[in-house]
């Protein structure tokens, strides 16, 4: 749904108000003031949407779940979890919940199992940083696409692998953007989780508790990450491939962001060729490489599952210049999103060199 002179109005007070704190980033960078300008605070935009786009659950339908109007804007964490809970039971031989994590605050990170009965998965998460709303509309969307394509009959990734989603990791700074703090992007314990993994490397420059990306005072620090690490750790030999979902700038990224040395022994090349097939399905403005050509960061969670794991990892940075952008967007860069896993299921099993094995069905995780 657009919104015209209601849009209008909300864009330009909230710029009178936009932050010029050069600690508003994207792909880890500083921007510039007209970048900073840009960003305004759509939360009482997106709450009148709600208003306008309700009762939208008890027309939920399989095979239309991904043109309900859900996806007219964008959702708080109540009303993801109604959505997503409402399709597992529509779909009690497919989809399932479970509890993966805690965050500080003790809150419960959920995550959903969609299985046709695989031996092998995929596994895919959103919302690290809270700020980026785009991120977690996109892994939604992704999620009733693919339930759409088993309902009509259609190829999906699901016909390879079991899929896990995890659409809100950073539940606690999730809240926050939506009561006061638009633009958080770290913890409510004010660490960036997409530095709390493990790396081998020392960041030269150290970031400090203020600064954006603090990665806290020693990794898997935080309850999230160690909370879903946890359970990684159980699905060792299960997890074939993993996606982390971020916002903003058109990029597929992969190993490594902390260092430029070659992986070695044909992998880089392995993952260019990864890399390649999924811009080529995502649009012309994606593009794909090594973390570090782009930033160096460390403690970053693709590098760390490729690492620990031994299988391919990789950040979709989602098309777009704000974090703040307009309800239109969200079933546009929702397709760019679905068609990358679809086509990232294809690509892992090149990648790996082995064939997909099926087990008996089952719905647990």
């Amino acid at each position: 749904m657009k919104f015209s002179l209601l849009s209008a109005i909300a864009f330009i007070a909230a710029a009178a108000t936009a932050q010029t704190n050069n600690a508003i980033v994207d792909i880890d960078r500083a921007r510039s003031l007209k970048e900073e300008a840009d960003e305004v605070d759509n939360t009482e935009l997106n709450r009148e949407c709600h208003k306008q786009n309700g009762n939208y659950i008890p027309s939920l339908k399989a095979g239309q779940y991904s043109t309900s109007a859900f996806h007219n804007c964008f959702r708080t964490s109540d009303q993801i979890y109604e959505f997503i809970d409402t399709l597992v039971i529509q779909n009690p031989k497919l989809l399932s919940k479970f509890a993966i994590s805690k965050s500080y605050k003790n809150a419960t990170i959920y995550g959903y199992k969609l299985t046709k009965g695989h031996s092998q998965s995929l596994y895919f998460q959103a919302l690290q940083h809270a700020r980026e709303w785009i991120s977690g509309s996109s892994i939604l969307f992704s999620l009733a696409s693919i339930l759409d394509d088993i309902a009509n009959n259609k190829p999906t990734a699901a016909d390879e692998y079991d899929l896990y989603f995890v659409p809100i990791v950073n539940i606690d700074g999730f809240e926050m953007t939506w009561n006061g703090t638009r633009l958080q992007r770290k913890s409510a314990n004010e660490v960036d989780l997409n530095r709390n993994w493990p790396t081998p490397f020392e960041n030269p420059n150290p970031p400090p508790k203020e600064h954006w990306s603090y990665p806290g005072p020693e990794p898997f620090s935080e309850p999230e990450t160690a909370g879903i690490n946890k359970w990684l750790q159980s699905k060792r030999g299960e997890i074939q491939g993993f996606i982390d979902i971020h916002a903003y700038g058109g990029l597929v990224l992969y190993a490594y962001a902390d260092t430029k040395k070659p992986i070695g022994g044909g992998v880089d090349e392995k993952f260019e060729v990864l890399g390649r097939g999924m811009k080529s399905v995502m649009g012309a403005k994606y593009t794909s490489g090594p973390a570090h050509t782009l930033y160096s960061s460390y403690g970053v969670f693709p590098d760390y599952a490729f690492r620990e794991f031994k299988k391919p990892a990789v950040t979709i940075e989602i098309g777009g210049r704000v974090f703040t952008v307009d309800v239109s967007t969200i079933p546009i860069r929702g397709l760019q999103v679905y068609n990358g896993i679809k086509q990232f299921a294809k690509e892992v099993t090149v990648f790996n060199g082995r064939d997909v094995t099926p087990t008996k069905p089952s719905c647990r995780d």
